[in-house]
C-alpha cells in the first residue's frame, strides 16, 4: 500500500518536471523579448501545472494505490506537486531578477506606472502604488509569492482534478444502507 514517503517522492519528481518546464517557458519568453507581464506565460504555466498534476496523481493512483486513490490523497498529491514545482520556479525567479535581468524590476514598475496613468489615477495614488509594488519586488518576496501562489493554484486545480481522478476502493464489509 502507499506510504507518505512514496507520495512525497512522486510529488517531488513531478514538481521538478513542472518547475523545470516553467523555467524553460520563462526563458523562451524572456529571450524572445516578449512582455513578461503578458497573460501567455501565465496561461502556459497553468496548463503545465494541470498537466503535471494529472500525470502525477494518475501515476500515484495506478502505481502506488493499486488503481485507487481517495479524494483527499489525490488533492494532497496535487498540492505537493504544485508546491515543489513552485519552490523551483520561485528560486529561478530570484535568479532571473537578481542576475540574469536585474533591470526587469524597473521595467515592470515603469509599465505599472504607465498602466496606472492610463487608468486615470492621480500622481499621489500612482506614487503610493509604485512604492508598495517596489517593496514587494525584492527577491525574498518574489520567492514567497511564488510558493504561496503556487500552493493556492495547486489547491484550486487540485480540487477539480481530484473530483475526476479519485477512485474509492469499495469496502466489502461496509453496508450500503
Amino acid at each position: 500500500m502507499e506510504t507518505p514517503r512514496s507520495q512525497t517522492k512522486l510529488a517531488m519528481n513531478y514538481g521538478a518536471f513542472y518547475g523545470l518546464s516553467t523555467i524553460i517557458v520563462m526563458l523562451v519568453f524572456y529571450f524572445a523579448g516578449s512582455n513578461m507581464q503578458s497573460k501567455w506565460p501565465q496561461w502556459i504555466g497553468y496548463l503545465l501545472l494541470i498537466t503535471f498534476m494529472v500525470l502525477g496523481i494518475k501515476s500515484f493512483r495506478d502505481e502506488e494505490g493499486g488503481g485507487f486513490i481517495s479524494f483527499g490523497r489525490s488533492l494532497g498529491t496535487g498540492i505537493l506537486i504544485s508546491i515543489f514545482g513552485s519552490i523551483i520556479t520561485g528560486a529561478f525567479t530570484v535568479v532571473l531578477f537578481t542576475f540574469i535581468a536585474p533591470d526587469m524590476t524597473q521595467r515592470i514598475l515603469e509599465m505599472t506606472q504607465q498602466n496606472l496613468t492610463e487608468q486615470g489615477m492621480s500622481k499621489e495614488q500612482i506614487n503610493m502604488s509604485i512604492e508598495w509594488a517596489r517593496k514587494f519586488m525584492t527577491p525574498m518576496w518574489l520567492f514567497v509569492f511564488s510558493v504561496v501562489g503556487g500552493a493556492f493554484m495547486g489547491l484550486l486545480f487540485g480540487l477539480f482534478i481530484s473530483i475526476f481522478l479519485r477512485r474509492e476502493q469499495n469496502n466489502p464489509f461496509q453496508s450500503n444502507a
